[in-house]
């Protein structure tokens, strides 16, 4: 791997020429362009960086072609200022809109700012927050999230029909680990960086590491090594601990030893992705959804609400994004949990940078069952295709309607996709055993969950968000793990919950929540247009709390 791969990680900005400015909160790791704010957003000294603003350097992006880096490109310069030291950043591109570089390993930790200075115009000082150690993990989607670039030991990124085995060394490639000795602007600094207490975890195991140190290739580029537990599937998560900070999470596929192509048990089969990885997948998706809502509220106590909602989607993924895509099959790894991170008033998670293309599968979508037919609608907007209905108000005032019992699904054809019609059984919702004691969530020490009743040979879905600010200003993140029904308790990880900022509390009520759903396995329909379709059923039960 080349200096360049990495460098190349996002697209040049365009800007007149002006006095450069950096946005807030604009200084991110490069791998996993974490937002500041969340636990993992701050950065390391030696890490490389960018910087996103207007005005910080030429319009068309200029790179650093050969070491020694410098410390000044095509009129752009970067000083960063920590407590009474301040250094000059290493250079490896910039252009207009954004300019990429190593905060060098002398940066003290603590509060510091970079002023970015352009044809002698400086900018304002930047603020961002320098911790020892925050390692990020680069993704194939270039942004921070998906199938992460880990690779064998000849440097080849796995894939679907390149899985990992068990067994084997594989490579995470990422920056973030932490200072080190030496000139590093002259070139690499490889060697194994023993005392710093990296932890990998590959699914819901603990991987044995056997170096983690920088890159031979690349300035303020790290790797770290591990052996592969056995944890088959396509997305696989993987993140990395050190102390109490984790990376972003991003996921690899393991397949069984004797095969390179992974497949999940809610998932295409070997064969599929086989056919896939030259044609790509048209697939469709329909979900029924019932939320069983409570809220503590000051001087009112709890209050419980039910919402019955559904949604569709028929989507076309090329062969090259089934391998950037964040989940387009929509599997999970049982026993393992995921990470997604958001700004702003959504707290659904990061929006996947590899986006398909949009089917047309009719008007609408017919949901029949005991108590009558709804419609999931059709919309278009911007071109884009979606299908979804409420079913009650959002109040839980009304009738339900997704009670327990089998549900008719009908489509009508459309442009793209056939007609189809399906059924499919809404279950009861699990009992949450121990619902009323989450109360406070140490994140430092993981969380028990317990239940009973559900379908023995059902999935039972843990998901919980926690977000610090408000309205724009604010971050979060989400977590969504998976487990056995039949298993009746999960242990959410430290290295999970960790993952997420302390919640806010707003007039006295916790906007940190908790989710325990129970799922029907997948249940596959045919349609003309579809290599594969699937219509599942969730009941939620949702609660909120406090994160510290």
């Amino acid at each position: 791997m080349k200096q360049s791969i990495f460098i190349a990680l996002a697209l040049a900005g365009i800007a007149a020429a002006q006095t450069p400015a950096v946005n807030t909160n604009g200084v991110v790791n490069v791998a996993s362009f974490a937002f500041a704010g969340l636990p993992n957003g701050d950065i390391a000294p030696g890490s490389m960086v960018v910087i996103f603003g207007s005005n910080l350097g030429p319009a068309t992006l200029q790179q650093a072609a050969s070491y020694p880096l410098p410390t000044s490109l095509a009129g752009t310069s970067v000083k960063v200022t920590s407590g009474s030291t301040t250094t000059d950043a290493i250079i490896s591109y910039t252009s207009a809109g954004q300019i990429a570089a190593i905060i060098p390993s002398a940066t003290p930790a603590g509060s510091a700012t970079l002023t970015v200075t352009y044809n002698g115009k400086a900018s304002a000082p930047a603020a961002f927050k320098v911790v020892p150690n925050s390692f990020g993990i680069f993704a194939a989607n270039q942004g921070g999230s998906g199938p992460g670039i880990i690779a064998n030991a000849s440097s080849q990124v796995f894939g679907l029909n390149s899985a990992a085995n068990p067994g084997e060394a594989a490579v995470i490639w990422g920056t973030g680990l932490g200072a080190v000795s030496g000139n590093e602007a002259a070139g690499p600094l490889p060697g194994d960086m023993s005392s710093v207490p990296v932890e990998v975890y590959v699914g819901s195991q603990k991987a044995a590491v056997t170096y983690r140190g920088r890159s031979g290739c690349c300035a303020g580029i790290d790797q770290i090594t591990f052996t592969v537990p056995n944890v088959p599937g396509c997305r696989v998560p993987v993140t990395l601990k050190i102390n109490n900070v984790v990376s972003n999470f991003t996921s690899m596929p393991i397949a069984p030893a004797g095969t390179r192509t992974c497949s999940d048990p809610n998932g295409p089969s070997a064969s599929d992705l086989q056919r896939f990885s030259v044609n790509g997948a048209t697939i469709g998706a329909v979900a029924l959804i019932r939320v069983n809502t409570s809220i503590t509220v000051p001087i009112l106590g709890s209050i419980t609400t039910n919402v019955d909602t559904g949604a569709a989607a028929f989507y076309k993924y090329s062969a090259a994004q089934l391998n950037t895509s964040i989940n387009p099959f929509n599997t999970s790894t049982i026993g393992a949990c995921t990470v997604s991170t958001f700004r702003g008033g959504s707290s659904s998670g990061q929006t996947d940078p590899t986006l398909p293309t949009l089917l047309d599968a009719g008007a609408a979508i017919t949901v029949a069952g005991a108590g009558g037919s709804k419609q999931l609608t059709k919309a278009v907007s911007a071109g884009l295709t979606t299908y979804s209905g409420l079913f009650t108000s959002l109040t839980g005032a009304g009738p339900a309607f997704l009670e327990p019992g089998t549900f008719t699904i009908t489509g009508p054809g459309g442009a793209n996709v056939g007609a189809f019609q399906t059924t499919l059984t809404v279950p009861a919702v699990l009992k949450w055993t121990n619902m009323d004691s989450v109360v406070n969530v140490n994140r430092a020490q993981g969380q028990l969950v317990t239940w009973t009743g559900g379908d023995p040979t059902g999935t039972v879905m843990i998901l919980g968000t926690a977000s610090s600010g408000s309205a724009a200003d604010s971050v979060g993140a989400t977590f969504n793990c998976s487990a056995k029904a039949s298993d009746g308790q999960f242990t959410i990880p430290p290295a999970v919950l960790l993952s997420l900022p302390v919640s806010a509390v707003v007039q006295g009520v916790p906007t940190g929540s908790m989710i325990l759903a129970t799922a029907t396995n997948a249940k596959n329909f045919t349609a003309s247009g579809l290599d594969i379709g699937v219509a599942l059923a969730t009941v939620e039960a949702v609660k909120t709390l406090n994160y510290q």
